[in-house]
């Protein structure tokens, strides 16, 4: 983060090159289960996979 906040005066970590960006995991996570979510929903609506039933439990 520093290195973000002051590139001019503060070098990258060690290992570490360039282009750097701050992530945005809230995003990132959003699209990751939309893109598994309509793989899964394509493999039910093709035959190849069908979901299991879980029985309900009173807690």
């Amino acid at each position: 983060m520093a290195h973000l906040e002051d590139p001019e005066r503060t070098p990258p970590s060690e290992g570490y090159q360039a282009p750097f960006h701050k992530a945005d995991r809230e995003t990132e996570m959003r699209a990751a289960h939309d893109h598994f979510h309509a793989r899964l929903d394509a493999e039910i609506a093709a035959g190849r996979w069908t979901p299991s039933v879980r029985e309900k439990t009173n807690a």
